[in-house]
C-alpha cells in the first residue's frame, strides 16, 4: 500500500508511465563537474644551453661536473690565461711588422714618384712599372693588416674572457671530457649541456579524434592534480603533427600501460604559460581549453536543456518529488562536448529529468536506483522516493524510500 501511494499506479506499465525519473546534477556529470575536456600535461623547460669549448685553446680548470645546479653567470670552466696572452703578443708583433711593411711602401712610392719625374723619357716606363709594383704590394699588406687586426681584436676578446659561464639558471646535464674535443677546432658534441630549471612550456597530449579541436594561440587553464582550485593560464603555441608514444599518458596512469586495446594516435601540443610561479619541472598537470571558468557555473549536456525561443529550461523535481520547468541562465557552447554552461538557475544537488514529450508539471518524480544513461531516457530502473527534507543540502543517502517492487512481485 506504501508503494501504490508513491506512484499513480501498482504494476510496472503505470510505474514507467506515471512516474518520472530523476537524478542529481552532480550524479549525471559524474567526477568531471566540469564538463569540458582535461589533457594530461606535464611541465618542462624548452631552453637548454649547450656550450662548445674551442679545440685550439687549452683548458685550465673546469669548475661543474654533471648533476650541479648553478645560476646565471656561473663560471662553468676557464681557459688558460698564458697561452692566451702569448698568442695576443703574437698577433701584436704580426700587426706591427705589417704597419711597418706599409709605411715602407708608402716611402718607396713617394720616391720613386719623385725620381720619375726628372728621369729621361727612356726610363719612365721603368719607372712607372716600379710604382706600380709598389702599389699593390702596399694594397696587398693593408689588406693584410685589417685581417690581423681583426685577429688581434678577437684574441683580445678571449683574453677578457677567459671564463665561461652560464646563461640560464639551471641543472648541469653533461660535461664531456677535454680529449672528446678536437684540437682542429670545436667538437660534433656540447661541451657542458645545461637544463634550464625555470618553468618554459607544458607539453600536453590529445588524441587523433580530439587533436582538430585545438588551434595554436588559443587560451587554456592548467589545473594542479593535487589541488584542482590552483590554476595556470596560458596560450597553444605548438600543436606537433607527429604521432608522439604514449609515456605522457602511461606516467599520469600510474605507469600501467593501455590495455584497453586503443590503437589510437596521439599528438604533443605544448603551452606557454602566463606565469609559473608554483610550478616544478616534471610536474603533472591537467590542461584545459578556454579560459578559468567562475566556479558557480555548471556544464550540462545539452540534451538535458530544452530551448523555447530566447528561453531555456530544465525539468527539475522540487521538495515534494513535483516536476516543473526551471528556468536557467545559459552561457558559453561546447561543441566538443555538447555541453552548454548553465551561469545560473541550477545547482549540483538538484533533481533533473532527460526531457520527453510526455513530461508535464506536476507529475511525480522519483529517484532511480540504475546508472545505466539508457534509463534516463526510458524510465527503466528501480525507483525510490526524492528524499524530502526542508534543510539547504539534500541527504540523497539517508534514509532512502525502499524500492517499488517490480513487476510480478507483491507489493
Amino acid at each position: 500500500m506504501i508503494a501504490c501511494t508513491l506512484l499513480t499506479g501498482c504494476d510496472g506499465l503505470s510505474q514507467k508511465q506515471d512516474t518520472v525519473y530523476v537524478q542529481t546534477v552532480g550524479s549525471i556529470l559524474g567526477s568531471d563537474l566540469s564538463g569540458m575536456s582535461r589533457y594530461s600535461g606535464v611541465v618542462e623547460s624548452s631552453k637548454t644551453q649547450r656550450i662548445s669549448r674551442d679545440g685550439t685553446k687549452k683548458i685550465s680548470e673546469i669548475r661543474v661536473k654533471e648533476g650541479d645546479m648553478v645560476k646565471k653567470g656561473d663560471v662553468l670552466f676557464t681557459y688558460d690565461k698564458t697561452s692566451l696572452q702569448i698568442s695576443v703578443d703574437t698577433a701584436n708583433l704580426e700587426v706591427e711588422a705589417s704597419s711597418n711593411k706599409i709605411s715602407s711602401y708608402q716611402t718607396q712610392i713617394k720616391q720613386l714618384q719623385q725620381e720619375k719625374k726628372s728621369a729621361p723619357k727612356s726610363e719612365q716606363l721603368s719607372y712607372s712599372l716600379q710604382i706600380q709594383e709598389a702599389q699593390l704590394n702596399l694594397s696587398e699588406e693593408q689588406y693584410n693588416l685589417k685581417i690581423k687586426q681583426k685577429e688581434l681584436s678577437r684574441l683580445k676578446e678571449d683574453l677578457s674572457h677567459v671564463n665561461v659561464v652560464a646563461e640560464v639558471d639551471g641543472l648541469v646535464q653533461s660535461v664531456q671530457n677535454e680529449d672528446s674535443v678536437s684540437d682542429e677546432g670545436m667538437g660534433s658534441d656540447a661541451f657542458i649541456t645545461i637544463l634550464e630549471t625555470k618553468v618554459q612550456q607544458i607539453r600536453g597530449t590529445v588524441s587523433e579524434m580530439e587533436v582538430a579541436s585545438l588551434n595554436e594561440g588559443d587560451p587554456v587553464t592548467v589545473h594542479s592534480r593535487l589541488d584542482d582550485d590552483k590554476t595556470w593560464k596560458g596560450t597553444i603555441s605548438k600543436i606537433s603533427n607527429e604521432n608522439t608514444s604514449d609515456n605522457l599518458e602511461q606516467e599520469n596512469n600510474g605507469g600501467e600501460e593501455n590495455t584497453s586495446g586503443s590503437s589510437a594516435s596521439r599528438y604533443s601540443f605544448y603551452v606557454t604559460l602566463n606565469a609559473s610561479d608554483g610550478l616544478m619541472i616534471g610536474q603533472h598537470v591537467y590542461i584545459e581549453p578556454g579560459e578559468p571558468s567562475d566556479s558557480s557555473a555548471i556544464w550540462l549536456y545539452e540534451d538535458y536543456i530544452v530551448k523555447d525561443g530566447n528561453k531555456a529550461y530544465v525539468w527539475i523535481a522540487d521538495r515534494k518529488n513535483i516536476l516543473h520547468k526551471q528556468e536557467v541562465t545559459l552561457g558559453r557552447h561546447n561543441d566538443e562536448n555538447n555541453t552548454e554552461e548553465i551561469v545560473s538557475g541550477l545547482k549540483l544537488e538538484d533533481y533533473i529529468a532527460y526531457p520527453s514529450d510526455s513530461l508535464q508539471e506536476g507529475q511525480k518524480a522519483a529517484l532511480s536506483d540504475s546508472s545505466d544513461t539508457d534509463a534516463i531516457e526510458s524510465g527503466s530502473g528501480q525507483f525510490t522516493e526524492i528524499p524530502e527534507d526542508d534543510s539547504e543540502e539534500i541527504p540523497m543517502e539517508e534514509n532512502p524510500v525502499d524500492a517499488v517492487p517490480a513487476e510480478g512481485e507483491d507489493a
